[in-house]
């Protein structure tokens, strides 16, 4: 199960443009929206959020406290200053601890490829996988061992995956996670060969 990170909100009174006066508190304005349909606007420390998005990403649960009331949410948007990259307005959903909901996961490539350490090219193009879970089952990531690409023109395809248990993937089951290109002048020599031939 992956880990809860916890932060305490307020009820924010400022709205609009006034919201803007919370920044140089040192607090970011928020929203938080339930499955409901109803929004509660909130305001965060912004050391602490800070710390918390950095660990949490939009793969792990975030436990807000407020007025009494624990809800459990993921980051759903994140406003950020163009050039200090400092939070300006942060959007939390809170869900339903047993409904499954659908979730963007990082794709991760690990293990060593014969076709790669060979001089073959990574063809790497998708970077996050849409899934469907329940809250508690969101995966960190998706992991592709490249130890199955061993020759060129090798592909992992998305149905070839173990995925965790309780964890549905909602892309295409042939897309293509990875695959090896040979090397730039190997390819040029095997079409040299096919015209001559």
């Amino acid at each position: 199960m992956a880990t809860t990170y916890s932060i305490k909100a307020e009820p924010r009174t400022l709205l609009g443009k006034k919201a803007r006066k919370l920044l140089r508190q040192g607090h970011v304005p928020g929203v938080v929206f339930r499955s409901n349909g109803v929004s509660t606007p909130v305001q965060f420390d912004e050391r602490t959020l800070g710390r918390v998005l950095h660990y949490a990403g939009t793969t792990h649960l975030i436990e807000v406290e407020l007025n009494g009331e624990r809800l459990s949410t993921l980051l759903r948007e994140v406003d950020r200053e163009p050039i200090t990259a400092r939070i300006r307005h942060v959007s939390l959903w809170a869900m339903a601890m047993d409904e499954p909901i659908e979730t963007e996961v990082p794709i991760v490539l690990e293990g060593e490829s014969l076709a790669l350490k060979s001089g073959g090219v990574l063809i790497h193009s998708l970077e996050k996988l849409r899934v469907k879970c329940l809250p508690t089952q969101i995966p960190e990531a998706i992991h592709v061992n490249l130890a199955a690409l061993e020759n060129f023109g090798d592909s992992i395809h998305l149905r070839d995956l173990q995925l965790p248990a309780g964890v549905q993937v909602l892309d295409d089951p042939d897309t293509t996670l990875a695959s090896v290109a040979p090397p730039k002048g190997a390819a040029e020599e095997t079409a040299e060969a096919a015209s001559e031939g």
